[in-house]
């Protein structure tokens, strides 16, 4: 079993992580016992003015404390890396059991406002989809994960291959999870964003061409000036060689922020480089991740990171006024410098955009690459024609031990399945199981069913329906904007996937069953699309005599002897045999009489 596997491996990290917590407040302790004795020590020999040999004994507290630092600092590392590894551990392990997470998940509900998402899915929030799925390190990572759940489906050939693209990194699953494991995500969803904006302005004005040719031909030719003066002795006005000091100088005013701008890109690509560098090495002797990431690996963008601490270390002699104004009053260093610093952003512009892609694709992949490890490895198979099978097919997000799993199929000229049942008999959880499968087929990720055929389908929802009061909607006419939604998708010819929750519900019994009628219908003759509709107006089952396509299924619950309701949540063929809103009214206390 999976979950005792994880379990296992967390429950031996967390004693290896407890062993080092100890060893570290060992050495934090003896690191400051060594500093008291050293301090202790050098206030005795202060006071024996003749004890000069004395002070060999601080000479060697001091270096026992510089060790003992050095490796404090390993040790801390090494359980920061350790408290990562555990917390993946775990995170996967309550993903196994179907509970929350808990991977962060504001940001990219934030963010998902910016994506055409299926808001009543479940598919971000702090127990969805997307704390099932996301390892993605940065921000770009982030939106491309959020894309990908997002975005209409794709063609059959693409989802191929990004399945395949997943099979052939299984080997690399722990060089991604290792990539998590060693870096901060927090600080790389800062970087990537800081990144591009730094990149793209300039360090330098619009006149900046002009004063760097002054100041080149000016040191230039008091350069040449001064070797004639010293070649033949020639003696020349002072003045002469105080031009260049002078421009040099006043040219600093005009380049001056190029040096903080360069820092601030500098502090957050140090925070990047090292995943860069990882896939640049691993790169080297690894076809597969040399072909997921072809920009990375032939321009080193880590390299870049290394030239541009190169640069700044020129530019960033004005952190010492003196020897700035010294180089600057003999050379043309700081205007120079900033040019190569810019010269370098515009380099960084053309080709950190690619790196930022090809890094956000191989994020999302690795996540699904940890899916695929510990959740499921069913992929969906991709039909040629309009086609939905499901064997053994759940929800993920609810408890792995309470989880029923379903099998359907519809039968052949069918692609409308009424649902009716009960109340809480598990209606709603198809619907949803349904849609949150088809959303990962439609990523080429792995489902949770032990078979899945299907295509390419574009899901639309209408199951949590909210009343819109800031925009003056109500619920019932949000309730139909929906629908003339789903309606006008099914009639556009794309393949589609309706899932429709308690039709017209927000309204009165015959209109809701005139209503009910009419969208039924119109979506029976849609021949591209296929989906579900749940209703608890069994008068509607009596369409599927009228309508070839439609299908009536149903879920119940059986009465024990006590008169207790027992709920299967068995999917079953045909309409719904029995009703409870009674028995629940009277469980609870509340006296119905029959009429």
């Amino acid at each position: 079993m999976k979950q005792q596997s994880v379990k296992r491996k967390s429950a031996r990290i967390q004693s290896l992580l407890q062993l080092w917590q100890q060893r570290l407040r060992q050495h934090q302790n003896i690191r400051l016992l060594t500093a008291l004795i050293f301090l202790a020590s050098l206030v005795v020999l202060s006071m024996m003015p003749n004890a000069r040999s004395g002070f060999a004994v601080p000479a060697v507290l001091m270096g026992i404390f510089v060790v003992l630092v050095v490796r404090t600092r390993r040790i801390y590392r090494h359980v920061q890396r350790l408290t990562r590894w555990n917390e993946f551990l775990l995170r996967q392990h309550r993903r196994l059991l179907g509970q929350p997470s808990g991977r962060s998940w504001k940001q990219a509900f934030d963010t998902s406002a910016e994506f055409p998402m299926i808001r009543d899915l479940g598919l971000v929030g702090s127990h969805s989809l997307w704390t099932l799925l996301d390892e993605t390190l940065s921000e770009g990572g982030l939106r491309r994960l959020l894309g990908w759940m997002s975005q209409p489906p794709s063609d059959v050939e693409v989802l191929r291959k990004r399945q395949e693209q997943i099979r052939l990194l299984r080997p690399h699953v722990w060089f991604y999870t290792r990539l998590g494991i060693e870096t901060n995500s927090n600080e790389l969803n800062l970087s990537t964003l800081q990144i591009q904006e730094f990149l793209k302005n300039s360090f330098v004005g619009p006149r900046f061409g002009v004063l760097l040719i002054a100041n080149l031909i000016l040191w230039s030719i008091t350069l040449a000036v001064l070797i004639f003066v010293s070649v033949t002795g020639t003696i020349l006005p002072s003045v002469v060689f105080m031009a260049f000091p002078l421009l040099s100088l006043f040219s600093l005013g005009s380049v001056g922020s190029a040096f903080l701008q360069g820092t601030g890109l500098s502090h957050h690509l140090t925070a990047l480089a090292p995943v860069l560098e990882a896939i640049e090495r691993k790169s080297t002797s690894d076809k597969v991740l040399q072909d997921l990431c072809p920009t990375i690996f032939q321009l080193s963008p880590s390299r870049t990171a290394q030239k541009l601490e190169t640069i700044l270390g020129f530019v960033g002699t004005q952190t010492n006024p003196i020897l700035h104004f010294i180089l600057n009053a003999i050379l043309p260093w700081t205007v120079v410098s900033v040019y190569f610093l810019e010269r370098l952003r515009l380099k960084m512009a053309q080709d950190f955009p690619a790196c930022v892609e090809e890094l956000s694709e191989f994020e999302v992949l690795g996540s699904l690459l940890v899916f695929d490890k510990y959740q499921t490895q069913c992929y969906p198979e991709f039909a040629t024609e309009k086609t939905l099978i499901c064997k053994n097919v759940f929800h993920p997000l609810l408890d792995r031990s309470k989880a029923v799993a379903n099998d359907f199929e519809f039968p052949k000229d069918k692609s409308l399945g009424l649902l009716t049942g009960s109340n809480m008999s598990g209606k709603s959880t198809f619907l949803r199981t349904l849609g949150v499968n088809q959303t990962l087929a439609n990523m080429g990720a792995p489902v949770f069913a032990e078979r899945f055929v299907t295509i390419p389908l574009q899901i639309e929802t209408c199951i949590e329906v909210s009343d819109s009061l800031r925009d003056g909607y109500s619920y019932f006419y949000a309730e139909v904007r929906r629908l003339k939604d789903i309606l006008n998708t099914a009639a556009s010819g794309k393949p589609v996937l309706y899932l429709i929750d308690e039709i017209f519900r927000g309204t009165n019994n015959r209109e809701r069953q005139i209503g009910s009628r009419a969208v039924i219908q119109t979506l029976a003759q849609e021949k591209s699309a296929m989906g579900f509709i749940s209703t608890h107006d069994l008068e509607l089952t009596a369409l599927e005599a009228s309508n070839p396509t439609l299908l009536n299924l149903h879920f119940r619950e059986d009465i024990d002897d006590n008169g207790k309701m027992i709920f299967h949540y068995h999917l079953r063929l045909g309409p719904c045999p029995t009703t409870n809103a009674l028995r629940i009214m009277a469980a609870e206390g509340i006296k119905v009489e029959e009429v």
